[in-house]
């Protein structure tokens, strides 16, 4: 494996959309690539793990075998647990029994992952660190609590919801942790800004002990754009690259159509595969 030194990678989420991420770590696999640091929220955190514990196609395989699964995503589970997404399934029984997960090699890479999530109280970002992922991967859950679909999740204190409120696109994270050049990778295509929006009233009525969290939801777009015009910037300078589909995507952050999900994984390995040049002249400069 080639480590690519002083070149960090920023991850975005996306729900389902984040598929994409997952091929292009298999891109990163292939071509035997670590980084010395990543920072993810939501489904770029979920994804990259598989990535760390250097499990090729194995998100592939959990696509083709298990997303279809209502006990991966369903109003049943929504219904049972306050969550669409059937986190005990993904994050417990998947990894522990079904495709086993291999703990050892993920907490060995030399990767240190930093997995964010949103403080309901403050609306700032808590950022957990790979050890404090645990063997249940906590962090990933409160990371991936989207607002409506899932319940807050407690965690040392802290009341998280979803990373990608707060910071979608953690690109200063990483700024700010020492990393100039990274490689971000996106799930929405060029050109694309969010418009994204809720009523206020429906904000105020389900998160009213929330204030903070409801301001940040309000201004998640904007921030959104902001951060995505800062990753764009960064790729014009010479000092990111960015992977990210080449059309704007038919699928929806709840999406399970397993085939439409296999090729959306394997159009982000072809665009990274594109780009590895790229990435490997950025982390020598």
């Amino acid at each position: 494996m080639t480590l690519l030194k002083n070149t960090g990678l920023v991850l975005e989420g996306g729900g389902m959309r984040g598929m994409f991420s997952a091929g292009v770590f298999e891109a990163f696999m292939q071509e035997e690539v670590e980084f010395p640091y990543a920072t993810a929220v939501s489904a770029g955190a979920c994804n990259v793990v598989s990535y760390l514990s250097k499990q090729p196609l194995r998100t592939r395989r959990i696509i083709d075998e298990y997303v279809a699964d209502s006990r991966y995503c369903s109003l049943g589970n929504l219904l049972r647990t306050g969550s669409l997404f059937g986190f005990d399934f993904i994050l417990k029984e998947i990894p522990q029994k079904l495709l086993p997960f291999d703990y050892d090699a993920f907490y060995r890479s030399p990767c240190e992952l930093y997995v964010g999530a949103t403080d309901c109280k403050t609306g700032d970002m808590v950022w957990f660190p790979k050890e404090a992922m645990g063997s249940d991967f906590e962090p990933l859950r409160a990371s991936s609590s989207l607002p409506f679909l899932a319940p807050v999740v407690k965690i040392d204190g802290y009341e998280l919801m979803d990373g990608g409120l707060a910071d979608p696109i953690p690109v200063e994270k990483a700024m700010a942790d020492g990393y100039e050049r990274n490689v971000i990778v996106l799930t929405r295509n060029p050109g694309y800004y969010s418009t994204e929006n809720y009523p206020l009233w429906l904000l105020k009525l389900w998160y009213a002990k929330y204030p903070k969290l409801i301001e940040v939801i309000r201004t998640r777009s904007e921030n959104y754009n902001r951060q995505m015009a800062l990753a764009e910037k960064l790729e014009a300078v010479g000092r990111a690259v960015i992977i990210r589909p080449l059309e704007p995507l038919t699928i929806g952050r709840l999406d399970r159509k397993p085939q439409e999900l296999l090729q959306l994984h394997d159009h982000g390995t072809d665009c990274a595969l594109t780009l590895m040049g790229k990435i490997r002249r950025l982390a020598q400069e």
